[in-house]
């Protein structure tokens, strides 16, 4: 990667406040049981407490089934949130434009976030697409998930409520 340095927590709020708009979907990639890799399917759990004004998907490792349901909503804009070595700290965070993913080493997903994305456009050409990644610690079968993902997990989800129920 050529800058290993993660967002601090304003510039999380900040990036979101700035690339989201109109009807949102996020969605949540992850094996739960693979320690920080169910950090996706986390988020959608901690964001429904939240009520945050989304349409949320805990996608799990096949995103590829909720491309339809996603595109139901006539969203404007498509969160992707998983884990991945993004070259920081464990509970880093960075936040990828559709043509930088490619550099990206996602853990246990077939088939690869670009290829779920260019599906979602195909549907709808305009769609803003984004990815939002955290550094896992372990993605150990059985393993719990890391006190610095939950921390990363924490900043997203302020930031989220922050920029879509204002």
């Amino acid at each position: 990667m050529k800058n290993s340095n993660a967002l601090s927590a304003d510039e999380v709020k900040s990036a979101i406040r700035t690339k989201v708009s109109g009807k949102v979907s996020i969605v949540g990639l992850g094996n739960i049981i693979r320690g920080d890799d169910g950090l996706g399917p986390k988020l959608i759990e901690m964001l429904k407490k939240r009520s945050v004004g989304a349409s949320l998907f805990d996608c799990g490792t096949a995103p590829e089934n909720y491309i339809f349901p996603i595109l139901s909503t006539s969203c404007d804009t498509v969160v992707l949130i998983d884990a991945a070595d993004i070259g920081t700290a464990p509970g880093g965070i960075k936040i990828f434009a559709l043509d930088e993913i490619s550099n990206v080493s996602f853990s246990t997903h077939n088939p690869s976030p670009r290829l779920f994305t260019d599906l979602l456009k195909t549907g709808k050409d305009d769609m803003n697409i984004f990815v939002i990644s955290i550094q896992p610690k372990t993605t150990a079968l059985g393993a719990p998930m890391s006190s610095e993902v939950l921390q990363g997990l924490e900043i997203l989800a302020n930031a989220f409520s922050e920029a879509i129920n204002g």
